[in-house]
Formats: C-alpha cells, structure tokens, sequence
C-alpha cells in the first residue's frame, strides 16, 4: 500500500505589497526543499489577486514584473482574481503571462466566442511518484455587469462545476479547486459538492488559521496582502487522504532575507522611473486637491455628456505641483482602480440620493475606506456639480457622471434604484491624463 505526503503551500491576494515579497519567495523555495527531502509532494499554488495597479512597478509593467515574481517562486499554478480580470485591459490581460513558466486554471472566464483564453487552462493533473493524482482547477468571481465591458463572458461557478468536476473526478483521486471566489461561496460549495478534497481560497481576504472542514473539503485560506503564507498537508494511503491539516505562518514568523530591503527599493525605484518617464502634460500652476476634484468633474461631465458630475474628495490624495505631469505623480495621487460611471436616475429617485449622502456626510468625511477599487485614505466629501437638491424636479429624467466606487458600497441604495453603465475604457487616473492632456499639452509652453 502507498503511502505518502502530499503539502500545497498557497498564497492569495497579495495585491502587490511587495513589501512582503523577499520573505514569501524565500520561504516558498526554501519550504519546498526541505519538505522534498523529505519526501513530500509539493505543489505552490497562487489564488489570485497577486497584482494590483496601485503599486508602480506593477503598473509600469502591466503586471509582468509580477509574473516573473510567480515564475522565480516555483510556481506550479495560479488562477486570477478581479484584479487580474478587471484591472487590467483585455490586450493587457491577453499578454499578462506570455512569458510564464506555471499554469493558470480558470474554467469560468471566456473570451466572447465561448472558448477559454490561450493562457488558461480548465485544470491540470498533478501525478506524484507512488502514481496518486491530484486535479487542480480555477475558478473566480464572475462579475456579469463589469466582465463583458472588459470583453470578457463570465460564467456562473455553479454552470460550471457540474461538467467540471465530472472530468475531473474521472482523471483523478484527489480534487483541489482554486477558488477567487469568497468563503460564502467556498462553504456552500463544499457543502453540495463531495467530490472536491480541498478548497483554497481568495477574494473576501479571510484567514483560516488551522482551516475548516465542511463536508468532505478542507478549506484553507492566507488573508490578504502576504500577512500570511499557507499550507496544506494531505496524508495518503493507496492514493486517499487519511489525514489533512491546514496551517498559516504570518510574515513576521518568516525568516528574514538579507537582500530584502536592496530587492523593495529597487522595485520601487524602476517603477517610480519608468512611471516618471512618461510625461503627458505641463501643468502652468499647481493643481491642489480641491482643484482636482473641478477638473475630475469636468472631465467626467465631457466623457459621458452630461451636465452633472457627483464626485468624492478623497479620491485625491496629493497636489500635482506645476510643471511636467508624469505618469508616477498621476498614481500616487489616485491609485484607484476605479472607472467612471454615467447614473440615469429619476427625479424622484435623486430626492433621495441627496438624502442618503447629506445623511452619511458626517461618518463618511474622515471614514477609512477599503476595496471596490479604492486605494486611498478616508471618502472624503461627496460634491454635486451642475444640480443642487432644491433644483430637482421629482418627475423629470436626469443624467450624472460619477465614478462606479459608489455603486458598489453600501450607503447610497438609491443608486440600486437607478440604472448606471459603467465605462472600461480606463481607470480613473486615466482619464484624468487625458483631460490635462487635452487642456495643458506640452506644445502649450512653446
């Protein structure tokens, strides 16, 4: 009778805090060979989210320099989380992992003519040396409002999983989905699906110390932003698992790396440079905060055709000094992943959007604000330009430029009561080069 061990070590979400990243590549190689010499089976996997454009070497690169991080690491797979999938153009995320030496499962994102991306694969089979073979496959949030903006066709998880785990099941002994899909969803997944041995997972940033057993499936789960490594051992006896245990190590229990510190600055520093290098604009004054959030409006207002514009403060986090306006100082001054949104909204309906925002005014000024693709400090002030509430007429139509961040949190319901259209063509700070681009071209200053 076989027997053997087989131990996943797993990441999720880093979002580029690369901050984290020389103790986690470390530890993963370092892990991978003692565990082998061991005689353990080892497998690395990533469950999505590793990227984030608010960091610039991520962006300067598009998210490459990240793949050659997931390639140096000794990655085997990986699967993508909204980050990846939405953050990134399509072009963009056509070209992510062109030079990448691990697979990408994900069975649940298509391209329009309903085939998987070149890059992608449905799941992959892992066979060890006693013969037990492991199935991995990836699945992530499929967002039916925002996917197909991007060009993309998103696919329900569970019109997905039946087929799947069919195949699957027939190829292998033991099943292992990797999921950017949320604990709710991993729980009930589990739950109705006994086939599947082991769920990692990703996307709602839990932790899951020593894992959770439901079913017949091991949950495990790594936190957020490389606080947290994880690992997975399965004990097998003539290829099934008799025993399993999950654990998570934090960063600061990893050893340390004497080039840490050389490996974070430099990375920074190409990033910041390449960044710096590309230069749209001469700004003729400084452009303070305040001021940004006129310009943010008016470039909202000219992009949708609207005469009203509904904006935050906080998606300002800097001044922009007068002079050449690069692409580093547009980052650090909004590095959201936020994209613009056109609200069409009933008189009626807009009475009471007003409401809500004078309501939360005062809790939402100085509150700390986290995801929806937010990555600043606190919302700020919520301005309208063009309508003031007393100007409203509760039977009339109107039409608002804003920024799809609102949409998605959990204070202004009006808006679900609304019908919006979000616009994928770039970011905030995107369109917000492109407005001083228009309007303080270089060839102003000759």
């Amino acid at each position: 009778m076989a027997h053997e061990f087989i131990t996943i070590l797993h990441t999720n979400d880093l979002h580029s805090h690369i901050e984290h990243w020389p103790r986690i590549a470390n530890w993963l190689k370092t892990r991978r060979a003692f565990l082998q010499a061991q005689g353990h089976f080892v497998l690395t996997f990533d469950i999505g989210d590793f990227i984030d454009r608010s960091d610039a070497n991520t962006q300067a690169s598009w998210g490459k320099a990240n793949t050659d991080l997931l390639n140096d690491a000794g990655y085997d797979a990986v699967t993508i989380g909204n980050n990846e999938g939405l953050a990134l153009p399509h072009d963009r995320m056509e070209d992510l992992y062109s030079q990448r030496k691990f697979a990408v499962l994900l069975d649940n994102i298509l391209e329009n003519n309903r085939q998987l991306p070149d890059w992608a694969e449905a799941y992959r089979i892992f066979v060890t040396p006693a013969g037990t073979r492991l199935s991995a496959f990836g699945l992530t949030a499929a967002y039916e409002s925002t996917y197909p903006l991007n060009d993309w066709l998103p696919v329900q998880p569970l019109d997905v999983l039946p087929s799947l785990m069919q195949r699957v099941t027939a190829q292998s002994d033991i099943r292992i989905l990797l999921s950017h899909l949320g604990l709710p969803t991993d729980q009930a997944l589990a739950d109705h699906f006994n086939e599947l041995s082991v769920i990692l997972g990703a996307h709602t940033h839990h932790l899951l110390p020593h894992g959770q057993r439901i079913n017949r499936s091991l949950l495990a789960a790594a936190g957020k932003y490389g606080e947290n490594v994880g690992e997975v051992t399965l004990e097998i006896d003539n290829h099934a698992i008799v025993a399993q245990a999950a654990q998570t190590i934090k960063f600061e229990d990893l050893p340390e790396v004497a080039s840490e510190s050389r490996f974070i600055s430099n990375w920074q520093h190409t990033g910041r440079e390449l960044l710096a290098d590309q230069v749209m604009a001469f700004l003729p004054a400084k452009r303070s905060r305040k001021q940004q959030v006129t310009d943010c409006a008016q470039a909202l207002m000219a992009n949708f055709h609207t005469q009203i514009a509904m904006l935050s403060t906080g998606m300002f986090l800097q001044d922009l000094s007068a002079g050449p306006l690069n692409a580093f100082s547009l980052l650090t001054d909004m590095p959201h992943t936020i994209n613009p949104m056109k609200i069409d909204i009933d008189g009626s309906v807009l009475l009471k959007l007003f409401d809500e925002v004078q309501s939360q005014r005062d809790h939402l000024f100085n509150l700390h604000i986290n995801g929806s693709g937010f990555r600043g400090d606190t919302f700020g002030e919520m301005l309208f330009f063009g309508i003031q509430k007393a100007d409203v007429d509760p039977d009339a139509h109107y039409e608002i430029a804003s920024l799809d961040h609102y949409y998605f949190l959990p204070w202004f319901h009006s808006l679900q009561s609304a019908e919006v259209s979000f616009d994928f063509h770039g970011i905030l700070r995107e369109l917000m080069a492109d407005y001083y681009q228009a309007h303080y071209a270089f060839k102003e200053i000759y």
